[in-house]
């Protein structure tokens, strides 16, 4: 028989057994491999697998961002020429969870294809519904979102075809995994008062009003700016740089609304605040609304001043002593 119409007898054999696989299942493999993604960009991992082995994509704790897998397998030209001859399958509620030390297992066959006749091919695997990713030219995706197993995909390798040569079953398969991150990063914002639980306020995003969620919210990347609106507290404002798959923290001290005041004078001033003697130099303090007078002595010189203290406002009061020297 030749080798187009062998393959396609035995396609045509192995799509009917491939397409019940769609039940749990119970498997063997020879090896399981296992490679490690992070929630970051950049983040890859490649494994080298034979055929009849397995792949355990190690996912971490906190994947929020991460809404797929790309896979990119490099085909050897012993397998591209025998064409549909290893299948790949995803499988989902694998147990147990995937490791190197186990090659039984059972599980939910979500996906299956065999390689295709050429030297490059990627997968994409969503983990999540809304997700961004397509299938074109050049990638192939999953239609099922894939459940991760304690934390882990299980990626399979098997023959589906007779008579292959060994050179062709003794061939090694280069993966190399990458998350797909979403386009979004996550703003927290940490608000206080003097170390304590702030009264009530809100919290306005490019200029709309924003629900945070613990003090979290997700936001595109690019830059935000942040507003905190208050009837206890002065107004606040923010600008910042969200990047994607990041966290980026903001703290606030929140001020009162009570009005400040900064004084500074040279050292050997006695400063008078409403006739009684003030030693907080150089570092704002709060006053109380309406006038208050304000006494600068330095030996024999002496100023005052009066200011009216409203709320919202800061004032700073400055006296210094200095004088010129010119050439005539």
């Amino acid at each position: 028989m030749k080798k187009s119409s062998f393959v396609k007898t035995i396609t045509l054999l192995t799509f009917f057994s491939l397409t019940a696989l769609i039940y749990s299942e119970t498997f063997r493999v020879s090896k399981v491999h296992e490679a490690k993604v992070l929630q970051e960009q950049g983040s890859e991992a490649t494994a080298r697998l034979n055929i009849n082995d397995a792949l355990a994509i190690k996912l971490p704790e906190d994947r929020d961002f991460i809404e797929g897998l790309e896979l990119k397998f490099e085909i050897p030209e012993a397998v591209a020429y025998w064409m549909d001859c290893v299948a790949c399958s995803v499988y989902s509620n694998i147990k147990p969870t995937p490791s190197s030390s186990q090659i039984d297992y059972s599980g939910t066959r979500v996906y299956v294809s065999t390689l295709p006749g050429k030297l490059s091919w990627v997968l994409q695997i969503p983990l999540k519904k809304e997700n961004s990713l397509k299938s074109n030219n050049y990638t192939t995706k999953v239609d099922s979102v894939v459940e991760p197993s304690g934390n882990a995909i299980l990626v399979r390798l098997q023959p589906v075809m007779k008579g292959v040569p060994e050179e062709t079953l003794n061939s090694i398969i280069p993966i190399t995994v990458k998350p797909i991150l979403s386009n979004k990063g996550l703003l927290e914002l940490k608000a206080n008062d003097n170390g304590e639980t702030p009264k009530a306020y809100s919290v306005f995003i490019d200029d709309k009003i924003a629900a945070l969620d613990n003090g979290k919210i997700i936001l595109d990347n690019g830059i935000h700016n942040i507003s905190i609106i208050s009837e206890f507290y002065r107004n606040e404002m923010r600008t910042v740089r969200i990047e994607i798959a990041r966290t980026t923290l903001i703290q606030v001290d929140l001020k009162s609304i009570e009005p400040t005041l900064i004084i500074q004078a040279p050292e050997g001033s006695q400063i008078l605040l409403d006739d009684a003697e003030c030693k907080i130099i150089g570092q704002e303090f709060l006053i109380t609304e309406g006038e208050h007078k304000i006494n600068f002595k330095f030996g024999d010189y002496e100023i005052l001043r009066t200011i009216t203290a409203i709320k919202g406002k800061t004032y700073k009061a400055s006296f210094s002593m200095d004088f010129d020297i010119e050439e005539e």
